[in-house]
């Protein structure tokens, strides 16, 4: 019964959102344009959400009032993929899913799921705003969606609640919660964990009643979600790194005039620069406060992580194809 009046609330509440977009980026009866914002962690406290605040004051102030922007954070208006759905039909303006959701669309984004493809942030920076990754943020043109820039999730790591995980063969049987994607599945396989998909809202019940072991994310994250409350180890393992990927429905980008279409470009591109230090400030920060909490943490050994890139290479070989090989050749080249 509460599910089905939680359901019931957030179908309203979807109802009532996407009637007054007015078909995404429409412009008000004094002139002015609204733009809504879907985003699937808390806007207050996420680095995430601290980036999209900052993109709202910055596209206020640049229009003077004239754009405003609407957030919706901890998944009020859907998930994921049901936004980037929104998105495109028009009835939601923005959103800004982590790049694993994002493949189901484009496959290009697969490549960003690799197992430590990134060894550093400012590794990761060089190919999201370089060529390769400005060629797969492009590749959101076949689907009805613009890709504005890149944000950063960051570095994940697994959390559990079973037993330290040291190496690889620790991994093995634990039922990790991971995203519905399909190179983090295997990846897992791989490593001897037992992956379950799903979704992120749910998967603080499925740890505390302990029906998962663990899950892996970014420590922001971990932290946000409260998970270090129903978990007792974290090993800093950063096998992932996983950027967000901030978009705007194409119905409402070409409604937009081409002065306020370089107006939000140049706001998202000064918002990422905020957001990512901001991130990089809080991953080190909430990693505290999660050890304040009396998590058990360990950090893999180079040695280690050796060992798991090793055993997960075959994923690189599998997913090669739908990636591009010439495009996955040219950020191996860059990542080098």
């Amino acid at each position: 019964m509460k599910r089905f009046l939680s359901i019931l609330c957030t179908m309203l509440l979807l109802s009532a959102v996407f009637a007054g977009c007015g078909g995404g980026g429409a412009q008000n009866a004094d002139g002015k344009t609204t733009l809504k914002v879907g985003f699937g962690s808390s806007i207050d406290n996420s680095s995430g959400g601290q980036g999209l605040k900052k993109f709202k004051e910055l596209v206020e102030k640049e229009s003077n009032g004239r754009i405003t922007v609407e957030l919706f954070g901890d998944g009020q208006l859907g998930n994921d993929k049901s936004m980037m759905e929104a998105l495109q039909m028009g009835t939601l303006d923005m959103t800004m899913p982590s790049s694993s959701p994002v493949s189901e669309f484009t496959k290009a984004f697969l490549a960003f799921d690799l197992p430590f493809l990134f060894t550093t942030p400012e590794q990761a920076d060089k190919v999201l705003d370089g060529a390769s990754g400005q060629d797969i943020l492009k590749t959101l043109d076949t689907v009805n969606i613009m890709g504005l820039c890149y944000f950063e999730n960051g570095f994940r790591n697994v959390t559990n609640s079973k037993h330290a995980v040291k190496s690889v063969t620790d991994l093995s049987g634990l039922k990790i919660r991971t995203m519905q994607n399909p190179i983090h599945l295997e990846t897992f396989k791989l490593w001897g964990a037992n992956p379950q998909p799903m979704a992120f809202n749910e998967v603080f019940t499925a740890l505390e009643q302990k029906t998962l072991d663990g899950q892996e994310n970014p420590n922001t994250l971990i932290f946000d979600a409260g998970f270090y409350e129903a978990q007792k180890y974290l090993t800093i393992s950063r096998h992932f790194y996983t950027p967000y990927v901030l978009m705007i429905s194409r119905k409402t980008w070409d409604k937009l005039s081409p002065e306020d279409q370089k107006l939000i470009q140049k706001c998202a591109d000064e918002a990422k620069i905020f957001q990512r230090e901001t991130n990089r400030r809080l991953d080190a920060e909430y990693l505290q406060k999660i050890k304040d909490h009396g998590l058990t943490v360990d950090t893999l050994s180079p040695e280690e992580t050796a060992k798991m890139k090793e055993a997960a290479q075959p994923v690189y070989d599998k997913f090669s194809g739908d990636i591009g090989k010439e495009r996955l050749d040219a950020i191996l080249k860059e990542v080098q």
